[in-house]
């Protein structure tokens, strides 16, 4: 293959990105055949297999994933001078955009941000996709979303991100729990079950793990979720004690019959924040949304 054709470079990003050939074609808008076609034109100029089977999905090889690193400068570049210049008009656009939030950030953020969204861009759809645990980034990485709502620590390079809130955590028992009839210290606090949550991850309890086991101290976890919203209901009909964002604690306390309680430790706010691959950096649609979000949230 003396001289590729340029248009290669375009498929191998769509096939690195989505690591799958139906959806890299749909992608760039050419058949299966077509993409499968172009997927074997890589192989033989990189002398690679570049995607393999693991199970039921694709992943790519050592060799693919330092190709892709190679050429995101060159794309990035290529999408900037080849993109679409025009002013986004919200009122008039038909968009998707697919959104990664636990049911957590579903409940902070929705409440805030569709209503304005439904007059300001009435046509624009916004798809919440639910979380899966340890899912997020490569979700964005593979552009099955393109926007993530969430905290994590350590973004990969190629991802963007913009800070909305921070939230402390709360302790949450039912109204006539036993440990209310005695004084709130560590101590009453490690006497009872707990319920953990995992979501994403699992930012209050990794935090309470941790300053526990430099006290030689150790909480027993009778449960672990994976939904925010359903905890209350659980710690009301029990003597579990559960650590969780002020936001819902303080939402269902009246309605479930729970009592707010200080965390018996010294635990660092939760701090959100919206991420997006670099590849919307400079999209102007996608832009105006993180804006809007951004503003929605900031507002008392």
């Amino acid at each position: 293959m003396k001289h590729p054709d340029l248009n290669l470079l375009i498929h191998f990003d769509a096939l690195m990105t989505c690591r799958s050939v139906s959806r890299a074609a749909d992608q760039v808008s050419i058949s299966q055949p077509a993409m499968s076609a172009a997927l074997g034109r890589l192989r033989k100029l990189f002398n690679d297999p570049l995607l393999v089977r693991e199970n039921t999905s694709w992943q790519p090889t050592p060799q693919g994933l330092a190709l892709q690193q190679e050429f995101q400068p060159l794309l990035a570049r290529w999408r900037r001078a080849t993109g679409e210049h025009e002013a986004f008009e919200p009122r008039r656009s038909t968009r998707t955009v697919s959104l990664y939030a636990t049911d957590y950030m579903q409940f902070t953020l929705l409440p805030r941000v569709l209503p304005g969204l439904a007059q300001d861009a009435p046509h624009v759809h916004l798809r919440v996709m639910p979380a899966r645990l340890l899912h997020g980034m490569s979700m964005l990485d593979t552009n099955h979303v393109e926007l993530l709502a969430g905290y994590f620590p350590d973004p990969s390079p190629n991802l963007r991100a913009r800070f909305l809130y921070e939230e402390p955590a709360v302790c949450i028992v039912r109204e006539q729990h036993p440990c209310l009839g005695r004084r709130w210290n560590l101590d009453a606090y490690l006497r009872y079950g707990h319920v953990d949550l995992a979501a994403h991850t699992g930012y209050f309890s990794s935090a309470i793990d941790r300053l526990l086991q430099s006290n030689n101290r150790k909480r027993t976890v009778a449960a672990t979720l994976s939904s925010y919203m359903v905890c209350p209901y659980v710690v009301a009909a029990s003597d579990l004690i559960a650590t969780m964002p002020l936001s819902i604690a303080r939402a269902s306390a009246r309605q479930n019959g729970l009592v707010l309680l200080d965390p018996p430790l010294k635990l660092p706010p939760l701090s959100v924040s919206l991420y997006w691959h670099e590849r919307y950096q400079d999209d102007s649609g996608h832009a105006w949304l993180r804006q809007y979000i951004a503003a929605k949230v900031a507002q008392p």
